[in-house]
């Protein structure tokens, strides 16, 4: 997994939705859904779980976010995505 998969992940929790998480990481939507995908076959689990009304997070994919945030924090950047 890529530091940049991992703000996907981030972006799209933060949003709820791959389209309006496409729209603010200005990529596009199918890029977006084919990178989290490469993540979640690289990992064996399922991030979200997706539906009309938008994308939750699994208990996999809960679990996998405390773990890009510890890392985000623990470098103590100011603009941690992790941080509302």
């Amino acid at each position: 997994m890529t530091l940049l998969q991992m703000r996907y992940i981030l972006e799209v929790d933060r949003c709820g939705s791959m389209n309006r998480a496409a729209q603010d990481l200005f990529v596009s939507q199918s890029a977006l859904s084919t990178a989290i995908l490469e993540v979640e076959k690289e990992l064996g689990i399922t991030v979200f779980r997706r539906s009309n009304r938008g994308v939750v997070l699994t208990e996999e994919g809960r679990e996998l976010v405390a773990q890009i945030c510890l890392l985000y924090t623990s470098d103590a950047a100011d603009d941690t995505p992790c941080v509302d």
